[in-house]
């Protein structure tokens, strides 16, 4: 059963880097909800929770008495802890392939543009219009933004108009792709790759494996 292990854990995660490096190389700027965000986090982690924690503390008892159901189950609390996590964080925002110098000058155009009244502290932006507050922090190295909600109660509706006008701001700006979006790319090209090339190599095993599930 060990033979299905790898391919489990490691699959979602190489998925996750290649889209993910797919918006890094493109010529525009991609707006993600934080909710997404988490969504796409915890798909690409599930291989590694399932085959970790959740493989490791699962009682045997249950695995024999209830079989296969017992993974469904395990599932469904995995995606309801995912759910819960995305409801409890702060509102926020990610910015992929775009650097702080290059959103700033957008937002001041558009926030004027909608007459929207906002005050600069630093890093924090406050849009009092839309009441709500929100700390930037960029990832230069990484070409990643993320707008994060400075405290929780803000405005839902006022983040979804800032969301909604920013999407469509970033609609007709270009940039640079990220040169670290190849990397991601063929990472995660390596990795599906030996991922497959496991799963041919130990097919019999893995197939074994699966009936030992069901």
């Amino acid at each position: 059963m060990d033979s299905i292990f790898f391919p489990m854990a490691f699959g979602p995660l190489t998925v996750y880097l290649l889209l993910f490096g797919g918006l890094n190389l493109s010529r525009r700027p991609v707006l993600m909800s934080g909710t997404r965000d988490i969504y796409a986090l915890g798909v690409a982690v599930s291989g590694m929770v399932f085959v970790g924690p959740f493989n490791l503390f699962l009682p045997e008892p249950a695995r024999i008495r209830f079989g296969f159901l017992v993974w469904l189950l395990v599932a469904v609390l995995y995606v309801l802890c995912v759910i819960l996590l995305a409801m409890l964080v702060r509102p926020r925002m990610v910015i992929y392939n775009m650097t702080l110098q290059q959103l700033s000058p957008v937002l001041t155009a558009m926030m004027d543009r909608m007459g929207w009244k906002y005050d600069w502290s630093g890093n924090i932006l406050t849009i009092s219009h839309l009441k709500i507050q929100c700390e930037i922090d960029s990832f230069s190295s990484f070409r990643n933004i993320v707008l994060r909600g400075t405290s929780a109660g803000q405005s839902c509706d006022g983040w979804q108009r800032f969301g909604v006008a920013l999407r469509d701001e970033l609609k007709v700006i270009e940039v640079v792709s990220n040169p670290l979006g190849k990397l991601m790319v063929c990472v995660g090209l390596l990795g599906l790759g030996f991922c497959g090339a496991w799963i041919f190599a130990k097919r019999s095993l893995i197939l074994q494996g699966f009936l030992e599930i069901l």
